[in-house]
């Protein structure tokens, strides 16, 4: 039985380009994967003057927690993502696990308008 997970998908480059190449990506892996609409919002204790492009996506997995944040990282590098360009204010792609199996594993994250817009745009 899978277990149901939210994702959370950030970039802050000028196109929503990897947003998609990062949806098409985590399709290979998660086949029921669903994903929000995408809004624009102002960083958030980050400082970079660049908007950001996020969205939320629900799906169900046999991955474990460990599994699933290891294929979210190699998703990130696949889609451009270089530890380098975060000193530069630059995000070009953020994959965040942010609610497991009925757990929330990011917090500070969990509340965000976006976040739960999303979220609720999903259910």
């Amino acid at each position: 039985m899978g277990r149901k997970c939210f994702i959370g998908l950030g970039s802050n480059a000028p196109t929503t380009s990897h947003l998609l190449a990062a949806q098409a990506e985590l399709r290979k892996y998660l086949a029921d994967i669903i994903f929000s609409r995408v809004l624009q919002t102002r960083p958030v204790e980050y400082d970079s003057p660049r908007p950001f492009f996020n969205q939320t996506a629900v799906c169900t997995t046999t991955m474990s927690v460990e599994e699933l944040r290891h294929l979210l990282k190699q998703t990130e590098r696949i889609c451009g993502r270089r530890p380098e360009e975060k000193a530069q204010g630059i995000v070009t792609i953020d994959l965040d696990l942010l609610w497991y199996d009925g757990k929330v594993l990011k917090p500070a994250d969990w509340p965000r308008e976006y976040i739960q817009k999303g979220v609720k745009e999903l259910q």
